[in-house]
């Protein structure tokens, strides 16, 4: 699911009709991905009398003969000062538009009698609704593309929401997701350290050790039949390493290349 911001219209009134004080809510999304409450109240021919609210105050000022669409103009100002949103006007109606997309409360009147609308619901969330990815959610890879699909559903019958028929992932989580992906493998930096390698792999390291083991035998011998035998076990441990590089070494260092499943150990 794609993400997307708030988007909220605004149909004013003239000043006649608004008392000082008078307020309505509006709620934006900051960069933290939390959201921020606010009330957007109007400071009529500086009457003051801001409302006593939880919620972070934006100031209208109006005049008390401003029309409607001046008083629209005075939202905008106010409302798109602050870093949460953007604001813009056609006539007596204004449009604010939060700056950070995600999932908010839809705005709503206090007491102003304005008209006000949620036009494009927010969409995103900072928790995912699969609460156990390892049972319903596998991603897979393919050249350089990543798919992303689940199993979770419902009782429908349909190919596309039946539980346990794997459909396209129905998430719009703001930060992300966290994959755990192993590939290649770790150093070895002390002659303790072990061999980060699948087993399969662990006799034919052997194989490239004794390889070098051989031939430094034969470096240091100034017997010839020592020199020639160690020589010949030298190259046959060293075919052998060479075989399972050959065999084994694409297919376990590739990481694009064919098709992976599988389960992501964190989902966010």
């Amino acid at each position: 699911m794609a993400l997307a911001a708030e988007i909220t219209t605004v149909d004013c009134t003239a000043a006649s009709t608004l008392v000082t004080g008078e307020y309505f809510l509006l709620y934006g999304m900051g960069t933290d991905f939390e959201q921020n409450d606010y009330h957007v109240w109007i400071n009529k021919a500086g009457g003051g009398g801001e409302p006593s609210l939880s919620s972070t105050g934006i100031e209208v000022t109006v005049g008390g003969t401003y029309d409607a669409t001046t008083v629209a103009s005075a939202v905008v100002g106010a409302v798109g000062d602050n870093a949460d949103f953007s604001a813009s006007k056609s006539d007596t109606i204004v449009t604010i538009i939060n700056a950070v997309r995600g999932s908010v409360s839809n705005a709503s009147d206090g007491d102003t009698d304005f008209t006000i609308s949620t036009t494009t619901e927010g969409t995103g969330t900072k928790e995912s609704n699969h609460k156990h990815p390892e049972d319903d959610v596998v991603w897979f890879m393919q050249g350089d593309n990543l798919a992303i699909a689940t199993t979770k559903g419902t009782d429908s019958t349909s190919v596309h929401s039946k539980l346990g028929d794997l459909k396209a992932i129905d998430e719009s989580v703001m930060e992300g997701i966290v994959i755990h992906y192993y590939a290649e493998p770790t150093a070895v930096d002390d002659i303790t350290d072990s061999l980060d390698l699948d087993n399969s792999l662990h006799l034919f390291v052997v194989d490239y050790v004794k390889s070098r083991l051989f031939m430094d035998k034969a470096a240091q011998s100034s017997d010839a039949a020592v020199v020639s035998s160690s020589l010949n076990l030298s190259n046959a441990h060293e075919r052998s390493w060479k075989d399972a590089l050959v065999k084994f070494g694409n297919r376990k260092r590739e990481k694009v290349g064919g098709s992976r499943i599988i389960r992501p150990f964190d989902f966010r």
